[in-house]
């Protein structure tokens, strides 16, 4: 299936991280989920429950841009990570709506699962006053865009990082 380029665009800008293993994006409309519901096993489980808890469910047109992020286990994977925390925190701070958190599986479910149900998802809320997701896809390619910038702005820092001391004050 052909994804639209905004999307597309943003999932090959999260891809060219080092260390991504995986990335995919969904629109996903709030306005008719429920609290009852996020309970419920499967496509319930990635939701942002404490999100949609607070506003007692979706609100009125209001569309999830959730941007899934697998990373592999090495050194470029923390810095991606890192970065990823930083460039979400920096949106939000600047009054987008906008959030990134991990989600995994249960350790054991009939084998073990720790060490490789890790994900993360950033998470964009849209009032989308149209049907056609005009907005959705607006905010989707502005994300891209910026996600590519920022990186290139920074490649000096995934190429010469700051080693952590253990100084945990500082941070």
């Amino acid at each position: 299936m052909d994804l639209p380029p905004q999307v597309q665009n943003l999932i090959d800008a999260v891809s060219a991280l080092p260390g991504v293993a995986g990335c995919f994006c969904r629109p996903q409309p709030l306005d008719e989920i429920d609290v009852e519901v996020l309970s419920l096993p499967g496509d319930f489980g990635s939701l942002p429950q404490a999100a949609l808890v607070r506003t007692q469910g979706g609100r009125e047109d209001e569309v999830l841009i959730q941007t899934e992020v697998i990373f592999d286990r090495t050194p470029g994977a923390w810095l991606s990570l890192e970065f990823l925390a930083w460039w979400t925190r920096d949106w939000g701070r600047s009054g987008h709506e906008i959030q990134m958190r991990p989600t995994a599986l249960p350790p054991k479910a009939y084998e073990i699962q720790l060490g490789q149900t890790l994900k993360f998802f950033i998470e964009y809320f849209v009032i989308e006053t149209e049907d056609d997701y005009g907005k959705t896809l607006e905010v989707v390619q502005e994300m891209g865009k910026s996600i590519k910038l920022c990186f290139e702005l920074y490649q000096d820092c995934f190429e010469n990082p700051a080693e952590f001391t253990g100084d945990i004050e500082s941070i």
